[in-house]
């Protein structure tokens, strides 16, 4: 493909989202199902080749059957050829974002051979439409028969995507990425999209926690655990086994705690019987080797820079290690429960609760961005705050140790609800924290996930104070420099409503 035609490239943030209809899953799964049969033509093929010029040898036919051998051994090499490559472009099927543009994969069986990229500054406008004839099966009834179409300014369709060829978690990824890097382009009916989708798994996660309720009390560490799950999709590498040994000998790794794209969290036990955390981070070996060299040196760099760090409320870092070519942080192990599952269990929090644990997490905050060179945290949400039995809370996971796998190949990585629109566009800073600090706020006095790529305001939603719900207003400004600019004057402002 020519240069000019892909405009998708290693310094900018690409974001993948597997995108593949069922005729093209049906076909991958087959051949791979198949693979002994097909992988045997060659063989079959040579023995009747032989058998052909052993007997044109005997009827004195012996040139035409050398050419026939010849044609059976080049079909034979063909055929396995052919489904191998097959295999692979299948494989990966996946629509691919950047601030630049878009490209949409091809699709074979209607006759589209090649991707279509799409830059951005073509683009006027943005339709959802709903197709009556959809695809047999679509990933999700929800999304059956759901298309948008991307149009020229000449009102020319430059392409389409399906939306049923997605999952729910892929297609609202991909409708914040269109927020994000054509928000200033005319959309159509994509809302009331987004909204269904976001009701959906919002119903989805509540009768999940319904049914788990109506079971037996489940232990804090066992909710820790379920809601660790819940947070992380399947792993697109092997993860470890329990009872392997790391850390030459000095580490035994127990069970997983969770599993994401290209990290795992596991519980371990040092050779002293200190129970730790063990966070995996894994490069793609598909990715360029000097993107992998990247990848190292900045998890190097920002290991060594939280093992500095020395504070009550913030987990210790204990080590940091690489080992069969995977990156390791050994993180000490905080017993509680997490905010979003304390959230889950009692529901909304009290005004006055809620400014006491804002006040605890803008100090943490106001720490990390007062080291030398400053701390972005870039994961600041409920799920990473730890309330321990004596009502402290501690953060137990840092954002910045995945993101030097997204900055070096370009993986999403982040919770889109507390994502600054400059985060996820690749320029994280402070206020970044300030803006997940404001969502996670939301959050506590809610018991809602706040809304992807806006301002949260949850005097909307509950009866609060004047000052609070302005604090949570100013933390989440999209626009960087309207922003709150410190965690040190949310300190102060935080002082003043609890004197009242």
């Amino acid at each position: 493909m020519a240069e000019s035609e892909f405009a998708l490239n290693d310094d900018a943030q690409t974001i993948q989202l597997p995108y593949a209809d069922r005729s093209s899953r049906i076909t991958l799964t087959t051949l791979k199902m198949t693979i002994a049969l097909w992988g045997l033509i060659p063989a079959i093929l040579l023995v009747i080749g032989i058998y052909g010029v052993v007997v044109g040898i005997f009827f004195n036919q012996t040139g035409s059957n050398i050419l026939t051998f010849a044609s059976l051994l080049m079909l034979g090499a063909l055929i396995p050829t052919a489904a191998l490559i097959v295999i692979r472009y299948l494989s990966h099927m996946a629509i691919n974002i950047d601030k630049n543009g878009i490209e949409i994969p091809p699709d074979l069986f209607s006759g589209t051979l090649r991707p279509t990229y799409v830059p951005w500054n073509t683009v006027n406008k943005i339709v959802a439409f709903k197709n009556n004839e959809p695809a047999a099966k679509a990933n999700d009834p929800l999304l059956r028969g759901e298309q948008l179409v991307i149009h020229a300014s000449n009102q020319q369709s430059l392409a389409v995507i399906a939306l049923d060829r997605l999952d729910l978690p892929m297609c609202e990824k991909l409708l914040v990425c269109l927020d994000v890097f054509a928000g200033g382009v005319e959309q159509e009916g994509i809302d009331d999209i987004a909204k269904k989708i976001k009701h959906h798994l919002r119903d989805e996660a509540q009768d999940k926690f319904a049914a788990l309720a109506k079971g037996d009390v489940l232990s804090h560490t066992e909710l820790w655990e379920d809601e660790l799950k819940r947070r992380f999709r399947a792993a697109a590498f092997m993860p470890l086994e329990p009872g392997v040994i790391m850390r030459k000998g000095s580490l035994t790794v127990l069970r997983p705690l969770a599993l994401g794209g290209l990290s795992a969290v596991y519980l371990a036990q040092l050779d002293n019987n200190l129970l730790v955390v063990l966070k995996e981070s894994v490069v793609p070996e598909d990715a360029k080797e000097e993107l992998k060299t990247k990848a190292r040196e900045m998890f190097n760099r920002e290991a060594n820079l939280l093992m500095k760090l020395k504070h009550p409320s913030v987990v210790s870092v204990l080590d940091y290690f690489v080992e069969n070519g995977r990156s390791y942080l050994l993180l000490d192990y905080v017993s509680g429960q997490d905010l979003r599952q304390y959230i889950k269990q009692n529901g909304r929090m009290r005004e006055a609760i809620v400014v006491e644990w804002a006040a605890q997490i803008a100090t943490i905050v106001d720490y990390l961005h007062s080291q030398d060179p400053p701390v972005i945290h870039r994961d600041l949400t409920p799920d990473n705050f730890v309330i321990r039995p004596d009502g402290t809370i501690v953060v137990i996971d840092f954002g910045a140790a995945n993101d030097f796998i997204g900055n070096a190949t370009g993986t999403f990585v982040g919770k889109q609800s507390y994502i600054a629109p400059e985060q996820f566009r690749g320029k994280a800073c402070l206020q970044s924290d300030i803006y997940a600090f404001g969502g996670t706020l939301y959050y506590l006095l809610t018991g809602e996930e706040p809304e992807a790529l806006s301002q949260s305001d949850p005097g909307e939603k509950v009866e609060i104070s004047a000052l609070l719900n302005d604090l949570v207003k100013s933390c989440t400004e999209l626009e960087v420099q309207s922003r709150i600019p410190t965690a040190g004057k949310i300190i102060e402002s935080l002082a003043l409503m609890s004197n009242e």
